[in-house]
Order: C-alpha cells, then structure tokens, then sequence
C-alpha cells in the first residue's frame, strides 16, 4: 500500500484497524493506475479475500507534497506495479522491509532506511509485500504545479534534477526517526500535527538530497559477484544479530578488503554494516521486549553488554524507552 496512494487526498484511516479487501484494491487501482496481483488468489475474482489490516492516511503539506502514513499487518502476500509520476519520490520504512523493483535493480529497504528516487511512465516502480509481518511507512511525493513558483521547493527539485535525480537507499539519521515516532504516536492534532509533519517532510527532503550526493560522491558500486556476497553476509547479521563481529571477520567472509566492504555495504543498503548490525539487534531486543522479557534480558539476548549503552540506542531508534515498549506489550 506504500505506493498505491502518492497524489491523492483521501484518507482511509479509521479509529479502528481497518480491513481491506481486494475488492477495496480493485478500487484503488482503478482511481490511482496501479496495478495488483496477489499470488496465492486461485481466483482473480475472489473479491473478498482480506489483504491489509490497520490504517492507511493521506495527507497534503504544503502545495506539491503529498503524503501517505501506512500502519498495516499483511494478511496476504501482494504485488504491486505503480506508474505514477514524481520527480522525487521518497519511501521511509519504519517498521517491517519492502522490496522494490525499478529498471531491472532489486531495492531492499528495511526499517529506519528511505528510498529515494525519480518516477514515471518509463520508470514504474513494483514492490513486493510478504504475509504475516507488520508494515509502517511514510511515503512522500512531490508533485510541482502551478503553485512553485520560485520557492525552496521548487530549488530543491533544481538541485535534484542537476545532480542527476539516481535513485538511492539511505539510512535515516536517527533524531529524524524519533521525530517521525513522536508526531506519529503524540497527541497533536490539526494544526500542529500539520505543521510537525511539515517540518520533518521537510528535513526528510534535505537529508534524501544529502545522502543522494553522498552516494554519487563514494561510487564503486558492487558488481554482481560482490552483491551476492554482501546479501549473503546482509542475511547473517539479520539472522543472528547477537553474535560478536569484527570488520575484519566479515570483511574476510564477503572476500573482501575492510575498507572495500565499508563503501560497498553502504553503497548497497544505504548505511555501514555495524549501523546496519546494531538496527537488528535493537529490533531483535524490541521482540524480546514485547514477549515480556526485562529490559536487561532483552539486551543481553540481542548481543549488547550493557544495558544502559542499549536503552540510550533504543530511544534513539524507536524514540521510546525500552521499558515503555515492555509495558506497552
């Protein structure tokens, strides 16, 4: 659902989680022209069969920037094919992982990582959503029109443009992520809910613009050989985070050089592999926490040492204490 709503205000939130069907995407794809396959349908008719549960909102910002919070639980694996056109578009994952497809390249965006690129008719975007796991996303498009003119949004689509407009995967700095936590899960509203979401869509567009550089700066993009290694090396921290690692282990196990695996990791998945690895154990000791166990068992299993190193990493991350989310689970 993370694209399927891009220039539209029309918001599907509801103070319950909320259903959808395929009937309701069969809706979407006709208003919006994307286009949805569910692969375990046996019927494409079967129009009642549950695809999402949770909330989904649209909201507009400032003139020419349009954007979409999605809260959901996968019910059923889905596709999805959008040809809508942004010159900048920019998806943020905050919970969960969403696979892109865009010329031919495999896009893996995990959580507190964006995905930044340009869209259109010759460059649509796929994506691809697996059952049982939970999604949340913000999904910001920018769309110019007759109300630019000569603002700071009509500069920084300038400056995207003149810099190329390549699509990149960058990590999200980590304050920006406790803002998006707090404006999300806070009690503001109308106006000052408006103007936060502003503010940091805002920050999120300058620091997208940053990174972007960033990347064309550093280069030596991974050959295909290089990439299986470091998906193959990506998969073992994700699957056991709370092992002890050293940069000369796994540069070792990618059969490359430390300084190599540094700037071709970052290249691949937007951010260094210790930033990468400490993501997993802090979502790993998120699990543990709403399984009930103590704050100090929770850093402990997730490989930390010492838990008061892992609570002030937790709140940078999630924006809560480790204790709040045991409470809350």
């Amino acid at each position: 659902m993370n694209d399927a709503t891009l220039n539209r205000q029309h918001s599907l939130s509801t103070s319950h989680k909320k259903v959808f069907f395929v009937s309701d995407f069969q809706g979407f794809g006709e208003r919006y022209g994307i286009d949805y396959r569910f692969p375990l349908l046996t019927s494409p008719h079967k129009t009642d069969a549950p695809v999402l549960q949770g909330d989904v909102e649209e909201i507009t910002l400032a003139p020419g920037i349009s954007l979409t919070h999605s809260d959901v639980e996968v019910l059923q694996p889905y596709e999805t094919c959008s040809r809508h056109s942004s010159p900048l578009y920019t998806l943020v994952v905050l919970e969960g992982c969403v696979v892109l497809m865009l010329n031919g390249q495999e896009y893996i965006v995990r959580a507190g990582m964006a995905f930044t690129s340009r869209l259109c008719e010759q460059q649509a975007m796929s994506a691809r959503h697996r059952a049982e796991c939970r999604l949340t996303t913000l999904s910001l498009g920018v769309f110019p029109g007759n109300t630019w003119r000569n603002g700071l949004l009509d500069s920084l689509l300038r400056e995207w443009e003149l810099r190329g407009a390549a699509t990149c995967v960058w990590q999200v700095p980590g304050f920006l992520l406790a803002g998006l936590a707090h404006a999300r899960q806070g009690s503001a509203d109308g106006v000052a809910r408006q103007l936060m979401l502003e503010g940091l869509m805002l920050q999120l567009l300058g620091h997208g613009l940053s990174a972007h550089h960033d990347s064309a700066q550093h280069g030596n993009a991974p050959v295909r050989g290089e990439q299986h290694r470091l998906e193959r090396l990506r998969r073992m921290l994700e699957s056991a985070p709370e092992r002890d690692y050293t940069l000369a282990g796994l540069a070792a196990q990618a059969a490359m050089s430390p300084s190599s695996l540094r700037s071709k990791f970052r290249q691949a998945y937007g951010c260094t592999v210790f930033d990468y690895l400490r993501d997993c154990r802090l979502d790993l000791a998120r699990r543990y926490l709403l399984e009930g166990h103590s704050v100090q068992q929770a850093a402990w299993k997730a490989g930390y040492q010492h838990a008061t190193n892992f609570s002030t990493a937790f709140r940078r991350r999630f924006g809560l204490s480790p204790g709040h989310v045991r409470m809350a689970g």
